[in-house]
């Protein structure tokens, strides 16, 4: 999916910052970007703000994003399908629905699996996950960096990225904590595995999988 960026005027574009900060950042023009906590984004959301929008909170930023196309839907529903099959018993998968990381983000995962039942859900967001899938077919850069960053910092285990343009799969797990004073977490393994190599989650180690069968 391709993305773009919602700024409320007066706005420069975007200051490129490091971390999870919610406070407004001074560029050299003078300007000061405003950045949206993730509670007053979702009173926007209430507000009937992003009607017929696709949207997703990074670092304070407002994306709007492409709705997906048929490549990016078929994988999305041979994952989930793989998925519910994999985790049949303790944990349900989330179909693009909120991931709570932190005060400034909602980076709105294709696919989660999440430990309890739905009901379990009811009356709060997720905040973690034991897996998060992304399907990427213009995305990648994003989903292998910042949101990787981001599923780290929010200790999910194991983060997948479903490379459709390459046909491959990023597999990212063991989440470490950076150095003292940047406020987030990375990922210790990065692992890219071709369509033909088979593979299954840290957490269901025998629900194995050809990368191919994830592929439109």
């Amino acid at each position: 999916m391709t993305a773009a960026t919602i700024t409320p005027p007066p706005a420069q574009p975007p200051v490129a910052v490091a971390g999870t900060t919610t406070q407004p950042v001074t560029s050299t023009t003078g300007w000061t970007p405003h950045r949206w906590t993730l509670e007053s984004y979702r009173k926007l959301g209430g507000m009937d703000v992003f009607r017929d929008l696709k949207t997703i909170l990074i670092h304070g930023e407002i994306y709007v994003m492409v709705f997906p196309n048929p490549p990016h839907n078929t994988a999305l529903c041979l994952a989930a399908e793989y998925l519910r099959a994999a985790f049949p018993v303790g944990h349900h998968v989330r179909n693009q629905m909120a991931l709570d990381v932190g005060t400034d983000n909602d980076p709105g995962p294709d696919l989660s699996v999440v430990p309890g039942t739905i009901r379990d859900y009811a009356t709060r967001q997720a905040t973690t996950a034991v897996l998060v899938v992304e399907i990427s077919d213009s995305t990648l850069f994003m989903d292998t960096t910042t949101k990787a960053e981001l599923y780290a910092t929010a200790k999910v285990p194991e983060y997948w990225v479903i490379d459709i343009q390459h046909r491959q799969l990023h597999i990212f797990s063991d989440p470490v904590a950076l150095p003292e004073g940047l406020g987030a977490t990375a990922y210790r393994k990065h692992v890219i595995h071709a369509e033909n190599d088979t593979i299954a989650p840290l957490a269901a180690p025998t629900a194995t999988i050809r990368v191919a069968e994830l592929l439109p």
